[in-house]
Parts: C-alpha cells; structure tokens; sequence
C-alpha cells in the first residue's frame, strides 16, 4: 500500500495528536505486515517473499472491526482506516484471486481427515479441586 503513508506534520503536542499518531501508525504497521504476509516485500529474515493470506485475511479483520467502531476516531483518522482496509482488500483479492469472505467460507468446508484428533482429556484423580466438572463438547464431522 504504497498511497498509505503518514501525514506530514509537526510532532504531536497534545494527548489528542499522540493518541492520532499512534493510532495511525498502527494502521501503517498492520498494512505493511500483510505486504509482507502477501508476498509484495521480502521477509527480513530470509531475503524471500512470504505468502500467508490466512494471516492476511486476519489482519482485514482486524481493520474491519476498527472500521466498525470508528465512531469515536476523529477525521482523519477514519479517512486512514477506510483507505488502508479498501486497499487491503484490493491487494488480497490481487493476490488470492477472491475476497477473503469467499476464502473463509471455503475453509468451512474442510473435510473431516484433515482436521486434528481431539485430545484424550487428561485423568488427574489426584487433583482434589473443589471446583465441579464441566462438560466439554466436541464437534464431530461425518
């Protein structure tokens, strides 16, 4: 997202402009971590681009319930959260070839052998908690 960029300006004074500084540039932040997650810039580590559009799309829902609650942000902050969550979309529907609504339903359909085998739960006779049993309940693909 190369038009998401910090407003120039001079440095924040007030509790206002701080608290408008650090919440714009954990929106930069977020953008920049899904280029990374969408392979547009290489991972520092490795020197090699990354592709993780499951933690793209986490990052979009991130952005979308800020967007959301948006209410109580002021202008510009709200015009900087708009932006980056329409050019994330953009950019992931560029990358994935569908929206992230479409990728998750897709993943609603995983088939049963692919899923984990739930955990035995653990026998502790030994544990003299007070505190009563509680049921867990495990949901069971045919």
């Amino acid at each position: 997202m190369d038009s998401v960029n910090m407003p120039e300006q001079r440095t924040p004074q007030t509790a206002n402009e701080i608290s408008s500084y650090l919440f714009i540039k954990c929106i930069i932040t977020l953008v920049q971590t899904a280029d990374v997650l969408m392979g547009k810039v290489e991972a520092p580590a490795t020197g090699e681009p990354v592709m993780d559009l499951p933690r793209v799309q986490l990052i979009i829902k991130q952005l979308e319930m800020l967007d959301e609650n948006a209410a109580k942000l002021g202008l510009e902050e709200q015009q900087m959260l708009k932006q980056s969550l329409q050019e994330l979309r953009m950019a992931y529907v560029s990358a994935a070839g569908k929206t992230p609504e479409e990728d998750l339903a897709g993943e609603d359909e995983t088939p049963a052998e692919t899923l984990p085998e739930p955990a035995a739960p653990a026998d502790d006779d030994d544990d003299e908690d007070d505190e009563p049993s509680r049921t867990r309940f495990v949901k069971k693909y045919s």
